[in-house]
């Protein structure tokens, strides 16, 4: 569907109507992302992020390893004292006597 439509302005911008049935077709909603070409503004839904992560890993962890099996000898190699037994007040406790709900 092509549509011919005009700028107008919109406080300090420049805006464009979009007809809902425009919209409809597209299937945009919600957020968009706008991109700029010759001659062109592309509106679009915007990407998933994490897409193709899971290609990317797979491909990572056959020309690497695995990553989650680097460190599995180094077990007890530090401490960071968290070992030792608290001696103070429970989280519950402390709620308790500021009165905060738990």
């Amino acid at each position: 569907m092509t549509i011919k439509t005009k700028l107008t302005t919109s406080g300090n911008s420049v805006a464009v109507r979009l007809p809902k049935a425009i919209l409809e077709e597209s299937g945009i909603h919600g957020s968009v992302t706008l991109r700029a070409e010759e001659g062109k503004i592309i509106i679009e839904m915007p990407k998933n992020p994490r897409e193709g992560w899971d290609e990317q890993i797979k491909a990572m962890v056959k020309e690497y390893g695995d990553p989650t099996q680097e460190f599995t000898d180094m077990e007890g190699a530090g401490s960071d004292g968290l070992e030792e037994e608290w001696g103070g007040i429970s989280y519950e406790d402390w709620c308790k006597q500021n009165g905060k709900e738990v």
